[in-house]
């Protein structure tokens, strides 16, 4: 069976990432995003891709900053709400019962309960007709301590990475809804 390019999320794993952004109004935003990675070792940049209308890119461009929270499966609900289509003016923070994480080197506020937080800048943006792609600098990065030791490592069990604990929130997109699920360690 073939599938369309436009299909390539029905068999694509992709990380759940809480993007958070305040806008020059000082208004928050939070929004999931899955089109991310980081650019190369030392993972000191990030990329992600962006629709050229959405509230995120626009507060990205005004301010330069941004925050990449990693939320657990704990927090699939508040996820789900945050991917809702707001007008600019709602403070999305609120209206999904989220709390700052107050950032170290940037104005925008990352969300509490997640398992680490990415303060990025906007280093560039590469404008294409029907989306974005932002680079961001990673300016600060900080760790829910009970997910990792005091080097700001995972923290293990039994030499393996402790995804039962952490519980990092991955997706499948379908053609009608996402599909959640966790990392499972292999065997």
């Amino acid at each position: 069976m073939k599938l369309k390019p436009s299909e390539r999320e029905q068999i694509f794993p992709l990380p759940v990432a809480l993007i958070s952004t305040v806008s020059k109004e000082g208004i928050r935003n939070a929004a999931p995003w899955s089109d991310i990675t980081p650019i190369l070792r030392p993972l000191e940049e990030m990329v992600l891709a962006s629709w050229l209308k959405c509230d995120t890119l626009t507060n990205i461009r005004e301010t330069g900053e941004f925050v990449i929270n990693i939320p657990s499966i704990e927090m699939e609900e508040a996820v789900m709400v945050c991917s809702r289509n707001y007008p600019p003016k709602v403070d999305e923070f609120e209206m999904a019962g989220l709390k700052s994480h107050i950032s170290e080197e940037i104005r925008a506020s990352g969300i509490e309960g997640c398992l680490a937080w990415e303060e990025c800048t906007l280093v560039e943006e590469v404008l294409r007709e029907k989306f974005s792609l932002i680079i961001g600098k990673v300016v600060n990065m900080a760790v829910d301590e009970n997910f990792f030791d005091e080097e700001g490592r995972i923290a293990f069990e039994e030499g393996r990475m402790a995804f039962e604990k952490a519980k990092p929130l991955s997706c499948i997109l379908g053609t009608k809804r996402s599909y959640f699920y966790l990392p499972q360690r292999c065997r």
